[in-house]
């Protein structure tokens, strides 16, 4: 590069990856724009599970079976998962009191 000096080696440069840069902006718009649009879809489908299983719950109450709901394009909602209880949420507050009070202390040694 006969003729051009450190400052317009460096203007080139900063030239060139302004443009490399701008054409990978250019390239990933669409990308954003539908991400963002899958993203607010996916929510709102997410936000229509439980409405949609209780309401295939009437229809089948109601007397529709699995087979004639499919027919309609209607598919089983996907079970939700059941929380479990532990093992101490049965018990009353007295009774969980009353196992506290029977607990054996523990011993320490006498004399050692």
């Amino acid at each position: 590069m006969p003729g051009m000096d450190a400052h317009e080696i460096l203007k080139k440069a900063q030239d060139l990856q302004a443009a490399k840069l701008a054409a990978k902006q250019a390239a990933v718009a669409p990308l954003a724009e539908l991400l963002a649009t899958r993203i607010r879809l996916q929510s709102e489908f997410t936000e229509t599970d439980v409405p949609y299983g209780k309401a295939y719950a009437v229809a089948a109450a109601a007397g529709w079976s699995p087979a004639e709901l499919a027919e309609i394009g209607a598919t089983e909602p996907t079970p939700r998962p059941r929380t479990r209880r532990s093992k101490d949420s049965g018990k009353t507050a007295a009774a969980a009191a009353s196992d506290s009070a029977t607990e054996i202390p523990t011993q320490t040694a006498v004399n050692a």
